[in-house]
């Protein structure tokens, strides 16, 4: 099955959204608090099995009770089983990418079934059927939600390794309907060993999950079997559990529980299902997370047929963000109850893997390169260390980023259409693509140095003579010393001469600042994030010693973008 519509409407942060779903393969980014957890958690509480959510006033919108919460989840490519006439084939609607979802399906369009939860005041959730030609709603049961298919992996998953109702170890296990018989068989077997193959078919199971988890890089300790998990208390409410050797497999790594969580979920649903993942990354290493993502794409059944199962994730990690496809990269982004799923178009691969934390922040300040990235997340640690009312980039939600030089301006003007509050700090010692007036168009606050200048020469120009003289020393402790540094400004001040002396001596002069602006500037002697955030602890305590300078009055405008409500 597929998800392929998907309505909300005052559901926690969400009072409305309407979606409609391109992909099998989907991930939700964007700030914190933007409602991608929450998207999740709408699908999962209309379309799982469970009946144990309990509800509360806090999940609508505003907590306010006077209205119902409705989530209305469509999907496709559905079983047979579940389009006869004998289930629920009188409330099929139609859907195409190209008219959307219709009630009356046309000649053209796929089978689709709308599956609608409503909570009113009461609190007691509601399943049914939604068509609009149908007077009265069909309840849908448990058991019907339960061939759909649909796991949530998330930070808490051990339920998914006991053989409890609608457990993945209980489908993957096979004859479902055999599950009471067996659970009670292993509770009379419980005075001998259940782990030495008391209950063969629960044995064989395990066995299967072994050689699936090997698929995904996870080893048992010493191997997998069916046993007594004793914190259970009742053995036919999941008292049953994976076991590796002696140890329930609840004591194994987050990492390794998701992993192999993945991998029989991946197993039962090759004929279509739904899996849900919050927070992609959690527990995972680099090298983990990437196998995980590489598991969880689906995979292309025959010629004509569909891809077996649909994922929808979310994540915070830049490290998922550049091993994940462009188009699988969702913007989720929320105002006053209104919440939008923005694509991000293929043509922008090259931005997600050059600036993959832009996209997870609320707010980006694009800059011309790494010099300008360091400079200003240094400025941002000393100014709140000076000044407590100031709230920082991460208060704030703003990310620094290297816009890669002369790609910067298109690539902040391609956030700010994504719906990020966007900054641009520059030079002006070359054209900009788009030029800053277009940048000003599209709703970018655009810091640009005066005069044809560049980040280096607003240094050299504007700071005090001392500040100047450090960072030509922290250029000499960088790059080779003084004397590579004094052959650096000869080669750019007019007649190569250069005051005699260690350059800790040398006398503040207008043609020298201007050498030392632009060796520094054409040797890349800050370019990397570490020294943009060194030469900030020269700059910040400076800057109020020199307002009226381009550097100071530009930083300040800056400021003033980075602390406002936008």
């Amino acid at each position: 099955m597929r998800l392929c519509h998907l309505k909300i409407e005052r559901f926690r942060g969400i009072n409305s959204l309407e979606w409609t779903v391109r992909g099998d393969f989907l991930c939700f980014i964007g700030p914190g608090d933007a409602t991608k957890s929450t998207i999740l958690d709408a699908i999962e509480l209309a379309l799982s099995a469970r009946r144990d959510h309990a509800f509360d006033d806090s999940d609508f919108y505003e907590s306010d009770t006077s209205q119902p919460i409705i989530i209305t989840a469509t999907l496709t490519q559905l079983p047979e089983s579940m389009i006869s006439d004998s289930k629920f084939g009188r409330d099929i609607r139609g859907w195409s990418e190209e008219s959307g979802l219709r009630d009356e399906p046309g000649e053209h369009d796929e089978p689709a079934l709308s599956i609608r939860l409503t909570v009113d005041a009461s609190l007691e959730p509601e399943w049914t059927v939604y068509n609009e030609r149908t007077a009265e709603p069909r309840y849908m049961m448990a058991r019907d939600r339960q061939a759909i298919g649909l796991m949530r992996l998330g930070a808490s998953i051990d339920r998914q390794f006991t053989w409890n109702d609608g457990t993945v170890l209980s489908r993957i296990t096979g004859k479902v309907e055999e599950l009471p018989r067996l659970l009670a068989e292993a509770a009379r077997a419980a005075r001998g060993s259940v782990a030495e193959g008391a209950i063969k078919t629960l044995a064989d199971a395990a066995a299967r999950v072994q050689e699936l988890g090997k698929k995904v890089g996870v080893a048992p300790r010493k191997i997998f079997g069916a046993g007594l998990d004793l914190r259970r208390v009742n053995v036919g409410s999941g008292g049953m559990a994976l076991h590796d050797g002696n140890i329930p497999l609840r004591r194994a790594g987050l990492g390794t529980r998701r992993l192999l969580a993945v991998a029989l979920q991946r197993e039962i649903i090759k004929d279509g299902g739904i899996t849900l993942v919050d927070e992609l990354e959690h527990g995972l290493e680099p090298h983990r997370l990437r196998s995980l993502i590489d598991v969880l794409r689906p995979v292309a059944g025959g010629e004509g047929q569909p891809s077996a199962g649909q994922v929808l994730m979310t994540t915070h990690s830049p490290i998922a963000v550049v091993a994940l496809d462009a188009a699988a990269l969702k913007v989720v982004r929320t105002k006053d109850g209104a919440t939008r799923i923005i694509d991000i178009d293929p043509s922008l691969q090259n931005l997600v893997r050059a600036a993959p934390e832009a996209f997870l922040g609320r707010r980006i300040i694009v800059c011309e390169g790494k010099t300008e990235a360091g400079l200003l997340m240094g400025l941002d640690r000393s100014w709140a260390d000076a000044d407590v009312a100031y709230t920082s980039f991460a208060y704030r939600g703003i990310v620094p980023v290297d816009g890669g030089g002369a790609q910067a301006p298109s690539r902040a003007v391609a956030l700010a259409q994504l719906g990020y509050d966007v900054a641009f700090l520059g030079d002006s010692d070359r054209p900009t693509n788009p030029t800053p007036e277009q940048m000003t168009a599209a709703g970018i606050k655009v810091c640009i140095w005066d005069g044809a200048s560049n980040t280096e020469d607003r240094f050299a120009r504007d700071l005090p003579w001392g500040a100047v003289k450090s960072l030509v020393a922290l250029a000499a402790r960088e790059h080779g010393g003084d004397q590579r540094i004094i052959d650096m400004i000869r080669g750019r001040i007019a007649g190569g001469q250069v005051p005699a002396g260690a350059p800790a001596t040398w006398v503040d002069a207008e043609p020298l600042r201007a050498a030392i602006g632009a060796a520094a500037h054409a040797n890349d002697l800050f370019k990397r994030i570490g020294l943009g955030k060194e030469v900030a602890a020269v700059v910040a305590p400076c800057l109020a010693q020199i307002p009226a300078t381009d550097l100071a009055a530009k930083l300040a405008s800056l400021r003033a973008w980075v602390t406002s409500d936008a």
